[in-house]
């Protein structure tokens, strides 16, 4: 029975690499998308925005999110054209973010107009640690 390698580093989507150095310590230390299991981003992302890292929102069309905010989540892709339309964080623009895996929809991606602040809002119920 051959043994089972790691692949090269070149194989590997550039975004999760960065994510993937890591020490032996943390190296299951990661949050995932509920739905595939994918790398979303990593516990020490979780930040703070207007005091605290959860919020719970309500839409317009009634559905209400309860959101984590973290400062990258390189597992997501971001879609759509920045709305400033019933954003929940004054000041910021929104765009949807999704799994990179799955394409399912883990939340949204906040930004401030000139691009120079940034954080992910993601619903805390679509993601997960092991």
């Amino acid at each position: 029975m051959s043994e089972v390698k790691d692949p090269p580093a070149s194989t590997l989507d550039p975004k999760l690499s960065s994510m993937l150095d890591m020490t032996e310590e943390d190296d299951k230390n990661f949050i995932y998308c509920a739905t595939c299991s994918h790398i979303i981003t990593r516990p020490q992302h979780r930040i703070e925005v207007n005091g605290s890292h959860d919020h719970t929102f309500t839409n317009p069309h009634g559905f209400t999110f309860h959101l984590g905010c973290f400062s990258d989540a390189l597992g997501c892709d971001i879609s759509g054209k920045p709305e400033a339309a019933d954003t929940w964080f004054m000041g910021f623009v929104w765009r949807l973010a999704s799994c990179a895996e799955c394409h399912a929809h883990l939340g949204w991606y906040f930004s401030r107009p000139s691009g120079d602040d940034y954080f992910y809002g993601l619903i805390l119920d679509r993601i997960q640690e092991e």
